[in-house]
């Protein structure tokens, strides 16, 4: 199965957010400057992303999907979930929203990129993993949940 690049989804769902704040203003909740609250939880999803990236980087594995991990990383942020990139994207999408002033409909971005995350790009990485890590694989999934 072939599947397309999730940073690819991720910019769709924030031009999804960005579209949907400038159709519809009328559905903005949270006033300037009250929405710029919503750049610290830009910058702690891109933190997350960057964090996970360099703990794949840390132990010489891959981060794509596309490429065979040499090794399972259970360590550091990925004790606390087993998609802590995927977590990190959500999380500055949903900044993104609260800085877009909080427009209700623009939320559909995070739970476009939600949706893609869990049921297709995240079914697929873990049966990769079952497949390649087999029992140590079922057991840091029963003990690390997939998002947090």
């Amino acid at each position: 199965m072939k599947l397309h690049i999730p940073p690819n989804y991720f910019y769709l769902g924030l031009l999804l957010s960005g579209v949907l704040y400038l159709l519809f203003p009328q559905f903005n909740t949270i006033p300037l400057p009250w929405s710029l609250a919503g750049l610290p939880v830009i910058a702690a999803g891109f933190y997350i992303i960057i964090r996970s990236w360099k703990i794949f980087v840390h132990h010489g594995t891959s981060e794509s999907y596309e490429a065979a991990a040499t090794m399972l990383v259970t360590d550091d942020l990925y004790r606390y979930s087993r998609h802590p990139m995927y977590v990190g994207a959500v999380l500055a999408s949903i900044g993104l929203c609260i800085t877009l002033q909080g427009n209700l409909l623009s939320f559909a971005g995070p739970l476009f990129i939600f949706l893609v995350l869990n049921f297709v790009f995240i079914p697929y990485e873990e049966e990769q993993m079952l497949e390649q890590f087999g029992d140590a694989y079922r057991e840091y999934r029963g003990r690390v949940r997939r998002w947090i």
